[in-house]
């Protein structure tokens, strides 16, 4: 008789949590499939993600679709040259002018024979050599054969730091975009945003055209302006272009910046947010992209059993030392209503119920205590 009333009671709590786990939006079954990106009009069901490393998948495969966009090297460089640049100026059939390893001094200026001064810090090696043939063909020769070669190119590099696996200083022996770059710095690291920022010196007015110099139309073909502004103590501004790596390499062609020399591309390390109470794997988390509050809970293993669907809270800093406090509703979530994204620090917390804990007890209790109690008779 004893049993048969056990029995009736155990029956009774199973029909309770299955009416309550139907209430707050149906079953959270650890086996259900996990939806990884929920967007904020669907309907996420919040359940258990895998286990395992994901982040660093995601990451490599990030860094084989940025790839996509890394131009093909060329062999013949069009940079300016500046200071720093070690160059060999040959004449054909003039001894005098022929091999000269010349280093480009802080100046900008080298000295020929015959020739006296050139600016040569701003020209590409194509135009210092019109600007040699030139300068010969007016006062000596006829037709001079005139070659430059670049033997070190040190005046022309760029910096990426941040969050990459292998940044620093590096030398552009060629035209270079940001994909690039940030493929010559080995990709993005597994705690990398999303979002780049890429910082380049510019004049604060445009510079007058340099005296004693070489003709105006060769210095407009193929002087920098940075590098002219430098030479002729005009003052420099710093601007800051913000690139939303997710548009790039979603196809927006037009964030593969070109890139100047003395560039600066810095890529932040993710923020991060914390998910805490009744989840799977609470913790913090890096906020790598647009990260919506249902996601996040998604992220952190989804609800426990015993997670109160209409006690969500979002704990924002606001002005001062004091936090923003929002509530969410997850039955309304899986109804369609949308959450707002993530921001760094955030904090959100999922409410446990108190109903629901008892139940789930009393449930294990029958479950795992009284029946290994209980003998079968």
């Amino acid at each position: 008789m004893e049993r048969t009333r056990l029995e009736f009671l155990a029956v009774a709590v199973v029909v309770a949590l299955a009416s309550c786990t139907h209430i707050q939006g149906g079953p959270t079954a650890v086996s259900a499939p996990p939806v990884p990106n929920v967007s904020a009009t669907k309907s996420p069901r919040f359940v258990p993600a895998p286990t395992g490393s994901a982040s660093k998948v995601e990451v490599d495969e990030f860094n084989k679709r940025l790839l996509t966009y890394v131009r093909p090297r060329i062999e013949e460089s069009d940079l300016p040259l500046g200071a720093g640049d070690l160059i060999e100026i040959s004449v054909f059939d003039v001894p005098e002018l022929s091999g000269l390893k010349l280093r480009i001094p802080l100046a900008g200026s080298v000295t020929l024979p015959l020739i006296g001064d050139i600016p040569s810090a701003g020209l590409t090696p194509a135009a210092l050599q019109r600007v040699v043939r030139a300068r010969l063909q007016q006062d000596y020769m006829h037709d001079p054969q005139v070659s430059v070669f670049v033997l070190e190119a040190k005046s022309q590099s760029i910096s990426v730091v941040g969050a990459v696996r292998t940044g620093g200083i590096l030398a552009m022996t060629t035209r270079l975009r940001l994909a690039d770059a940030l493929a010559m710095a080995g990709g993005l690291a597994d705690d990398a945003g999303h979002t780049v920022y890429v910082i380049r010196h510019v004049p604060r007015t445009s510079g007058s055209a340099r005296e004693n110099g070489p003709p105006t139309q060769l210095v407009a073909a193929a002087t920098d302006r940075a590098m002219d502004a430098v030479l002729e103590g005009v003052s420099m501004q710093k601007i800051m272009t913000t690139v939303d790596l997710d548009a790039l390499v979603a196809g927006a062609d037009e964030l593969n910046l070109p890139l100047q020399a003395g560039d600066v591309i810095n890529v932040p390390r993710a923020g991060a947010y914390y998910v805490g109470g009744d989840v799977e794997r609470g913790g913090t988390f890096p906020l790598k992209g647009r990260v919506t509050v249902a996601q996040a809970i998604v992220a952190a293993g989804g609800v426990k059993d015993t997670a109160d669907w209409t006690d969500v809270r979002l704990y924002r800093a606001g002005a001062g030392e004091k936090r923003e406090i929002s509530r969410f509703n997850l039955k309304d979530v899986e109804k369609g209503t949308p959450t707002p994204e993530i921001q760094p620090d955030d904090v959100i917390i999922v409410g446990r119920s108190g109903v629901k804990t008892v139940l789930y007890g009393i449930r294990d209790f029958f479950h795992f205590g009284l029946g290994a109690a209980v003998p079968i008779q």
